[in-house]
């Protein structure tokens, strides 16, 4: 990755986390396709001027501060962010609101993630990603799913870890009910079976506006007739 390709991939990244865009609203007020600005903030291509001026006119912002380094992320006294009721980027995935906090702090160890869980079904859908996660149970309760093990109904006060690596899902146990869910990044996690395995879940690649997994979503919701809500403020 080039030095001009990082500067702008870091920098788009925090302009749209600063503004709690998804890539797709991103791409939409920039008249840019979501796959072009995937590639982009994952460091695999850059812009013409042309469409630079286009991102920064969508992004409001000057061209420069799209090749603007950010000052050092570590402060004398540390990094810290305020995430204020109803405004986290929201994400829609199986079923399952997930309210992302934090999303501001670039290069997190770790994803702290409000859940309002309404999925129902067998846990056959689960997913698994990089690193290891813990979940606590806030109100309600919730049928938890994961590999190599039996379903447990965790309630409110319970709390679960485990490696993320293993298939998991959360489901639905009579009627909603809210979680927070914390998982590391992929690189705290040394296990031989978390080879090959996707840094993230599904919902944050969502958030982060990934082609593939923003498809299977909309598919997901497709029978049921509901709408496809990639992030919203």
């Amino acid at each position: 990755m080039s030095d001009e390709t990082s500067v702008l991939s870091e920098c788009l990244k925090r302009l749209r986390a600063r503004r709690g865009w998804s890539i797709a609203e991103t791409a939409r007020r920039a008249g840019l396709s979501s796959s072009m600005l995937w590639k982009v903030e994952n460091g695999q291509t850059t812009l013409t001027h042309r469409k630079l001026m286009q991102l920064a006119e969508g992004l409001a912002v000057p061209i420069s501060d799209l090749f603007t380094p950010v000052e050092p992320r570590i402060s004398k006294n540390g990094r810290r962010v305020v995430n204020r009721k109803g405004t986290a980027p929201t994400v829609d995935f199986g079923g399952n609101l997930h309210h992302f906090l934090a999303t501001e702090i670039a290069n997190k160890h770790y994803y702290p993630c409000l859940v309002e869980v309404n999925a129902k079904g067998d846990g056959s859908d689960a997913e698994k990603h990089g690193g290891e996660e813990f979940v606590f149970v806030i109100d309600g309760k919730v049928e938890m799913h994961c590999e190599g093990y039996e379903p447990v109904v965790l309630a409110a006060g319970d709390s679960a870890y485990f490696d993320a690596a293993l298939k998991h899902r959360y489901i639905s146990h009579d009627g909603p009910a809210r979680l927070l869910c914390i998982y590391s990044h992929l690189e705290p996690a040394q296990h031989e079976h978390t080879a090959g395995t996707e840094a993230h879940s599904r919902a944050m690649r969502v958030l982060q506006g990934d082609p593939v997994v923003m498809e299977l979503a909309r598919t997901a919701l497709a029978p049921r007739g509901l709408p496809s809500r990639p992030a919203r403020r």
